[in-house]
Order: C-alpha cells, then structure tokens, then sequence
C-alpha cells in the first residue's frame, strides 16, 4: 500500500499522461504544475479522474469533481479547474451545488406518477409481449389502474392503495381481478427491480388471497349449440359474420381473429399464416382455410385486393382490427338463444372436439397453438415444426363443422358425440 494517496507535482502533458502507468495496488495523485490545484487520481484498476482541490473561504480545501480522463482531457480539465477555482474565490460552492442538482433530479425521479411510471414499463417490454398482451396491459392501464393511482406519484404509493383497487375490482368481476392483479404485480415487480421504489408493493403469493383466479371453465358447446351460433352470425354483416365463423373454425384466440391481415392469407394455398408477433405464445402458427373460412374471407376481401398491403386488416374499420366484442356477442346471444358461454369457449371447442374426432393429444394441442402437450425436455429436443399435423387436424374439424352447419342434401349429419373414436 505504498503508494495509497501518494501525491506528486507533475509538468502534465498529454504524451506524460498516454504513457502513465497505474500504481500495482491503492491510488496516486498527480498534480499539474501549470494549473496549481487541477488534480488527476489514477487508481491500481487504471481508473483516472480529475479535480481541483481548491482552498475555500475559512481556510478550508474543498475538492470539486471534474470528469473522467481521458473523457476530459488535460487542455479541458485546466479550463474546468481555473473555473472552479474562480467560482470558489467569488463565493460559490460547486460542490454544494452539484449536491443540489443531484439531489433536485433524485426528487423529480422520485416524483413520477403511476401513469408516466406504467408508460415506461410498456415501453420497456413491448418487443417481448404478443400485441394481444400488450393491448390488454394497456387497456387496464387506461381504464383501471390510472383512474385509481395514475396521477399519484409511484414512490408515494402503498401496499394498500394496490390492494384497495383489485378488491374493488373483486367485487364486480373476480376473474378480471385476477387478471388485474397479475398485470399489477409484473409492473410492481419490475419497478423494484429498476429501483423505481424500495419495496414490494403487492405480497409476494397474494393472489391466492387478494384475487384467486376462477374456477377453470368447463364450456364447451354441444354440435346444436354450435349451429346455431353459426347460424345467429348469419345476421351480422359480413365482417362481423366471418369473425364469428373463423373463431369456431380454427379455434384461434379473440384478438388473432379479430386482427387477420391480408398479409397473413394465403387464398391460392388455402391457408393463414399468423405471424409469431400476434400470437400469444410469440410462435408462428398455421392453420389451414376450408371452402367455408375462404368464403367468408372472399366476401371481406378488399377491392383494392394486394394493393391494400400485406397490414390491412380484414374486419375492422378502415383498415384497423375489429374491436366490439362485446356488443357482437349480445347479439349473437339473442339470436342463437343458447345457454351463456364466452367468446374463448369456442377455442375450447374445437380443442374438445379434435379430441372427440381421433386427433392425437399432441396435434391436438398444436392445432391451436399449445405447446402445454410437451415437457420442457421435449420442446428443448423436439424442434419439429407440426405443421402439418396442425393443418390435418384443423381438416379434419373444419369438415366437421362443414357438415354441421352446411351438410349435403339427403345427408345425414352424424353428432359429433356419436363418430367412430368418439
């Protein structure tokens, strides 16, 4: 440790410095003959830094950081440390001063709100989450978590102000509690992890307590029930048709169907490829078009045809993705006068129906974009694609519904429950 503060005047020249060798332990001070105070601390690690050890008012020395070397150089630090120096003699304190802009940009930090705060947060994962996903964070970001604490400042929040809105949440509607809180949980979570605040905000395994998730939902509509939501899509316009008859034909989620592109339709081989970044699961799935789904496409295809660009959305508005989930379906409720099921209950079908019609598990599952039928061991080794076993499962439901909701004439339609392998 012999050379821990040692400190030597040196005539600092550029060629001097290019060419200093770091101590072999602790830390030496070089300072400039020219500049008298200007100071360069170079440490065993190879660090350099400068400063002006300046004597204050009181006869009291007071050192004022200037940069990094060789960020700033030698010709600058002279100008950094004359400046210091003169400030000082004027009465200033840099020191003081740079204390209290560091101090003044903590409380800013500090004092960002929930809202700026969720914003950041989204920023900061959107290339990681499915547009699905990151809709749905946005949506409850807009319409619950922002009307509740969106204006607070983050750090200023506590526990209960987090648990007081998901169980008000609660009371209205459990299951989009739950959903709440998770969504709640992975922003607080990251914001520990960024230092945004000091502590968890929501317990660590609340939710079973705080918004136990629902009972898993069992829905799965018989081949009447089916027909007849088909038959209740009937009335809709066409967009709106096709979005109800593509959920019960491919079995895809809400919002992949709702946003079909016509970059993503293949009419000439009669499939949809979805693109990974729309997926759930972030994997491109395939899934093939009967003459029932290139129908219902041919009817919404635009005029403009391919000129409309591979991101013109089929469904919606202009171009945009189709969005009145809620209003659609009461209608198609009050049409199809069945027992009450939810939008992802068709999803469901399908899967329950591949199992009745023979399909493997594993084909099954990837049929609609599982990859829950592999142990993590198997889809680390396993790498083969399925697509075709996706496609020939797909078939083999979509002749199925074929024959639900537009059998041949004199034909009998055979119940599902009532198939061979059934």
């Amino acid at each position: 440790m012999e050379n821990q503060g040692v400190a030597m005047r040196q005539d600092l020249t550029d060629a001097f410095l290019r060419n200093v060798t770091p101590p072999q332990e602790g830390r030496i001070e070089l300072r400039d003959a020219k500049v008298r105070g200007l100071v360069l601390r170079l440490t065993a690690g190879g660090a350099a830094s400068w400063s002006a050890r300046v004597l204050a008012g009181g006869g009291k020395h007071t050192r004022v950081s200037l940069g990094t070397y060789p960020a700033v150089s030698l010709a600058d630090a002279r100008k950094l440390a004359m400046d210091a120096m003169s400030r000082v003699h004027k009465g200033q304190d840099p020191v003081a001063e740079k204390k209290a802009e560091r101090a003044a940009r903590k409380a800013a930090l500090a004092e960002r709100t929930v809202a700026e705060r969720l914003a950041e947060w989204q920023a900061a994962k959107a290339s990681r989450w499915s547009d699905s996903y990151a809709a749905e964070v946005a949506r409850l970001a807009e319409r619950e978590i922002g009307p509740a604490l969106g204006k607070k400042a983050l750090r200023a929040t506590k526990r209960e102000d987090w648990t007081r809105m998901i169980a008000k949440k609660r009371q209205a509607a459990p299951a989009a509690a739950a959903h709440l809180y998770r969504v709640c949980a992975s922003f607080l979570n990251h914001a520990e992890a960024e230092g945004w605040i000091e502590l968890p905000m929501l317990p660590r395994k609340g939710a079973s307590r705080s918004a136990p998730p629902p009972a898993p939902r069992d829905r799965a509509l018989s081949d009447d029930e089916l027909a007849a939501v088909w038959k209740a899509s009937g009335g809709e316009p066409p967009k709106l048709r096709a979005f109800v008859r593509l959920l019960i034909l491919t079995g895809c989620r809400r919002e992949e169907a709702a946003g079909i592109a016509t970059g993503e339709v293949d009419r000439a081989a009669a499939l949809w490829r979805l693109p990974a970044e729309r997926a759930k699961n972030n994997r491109e799935h395939v899934m093939p078009l009967s003459d029932l789904a290139l129908g219902e496409l041919g009817a919404v295809w635009p005029e403009h045809g391919e000129e409309a660009g591979a991101d013109w959305r089929l469904l919606g508005a202009g171009g945009g993705a189709f969005s009145g989930f809620s209003r659609l379906k009461a209608r198609i409720d009050a049409a199809a006068g069945i027992a009450p099921w939810r939008w992802h209950d068709l999803r469901r079908t399908c899967r329950t129906g591949l199992a009745r019609l023979g399909v493997d598990r594993l084909h099954a599952e990837r049929a609609i974009n599982h990859v829950s039928g592999q142990s993590s061991l198997e889809r680390t080794y396993d790498v083969h694609g399925y697509e075709a076993e996706t496609i020939a499962a797909l078939q083999r439901w979509q002749a199925h519904v074929a024959s639900l909701v537009a059998p041949s004439p004199g034909a009998e339609v055979v119940p599902l429950r009532r198939r061979a392998g059934a």
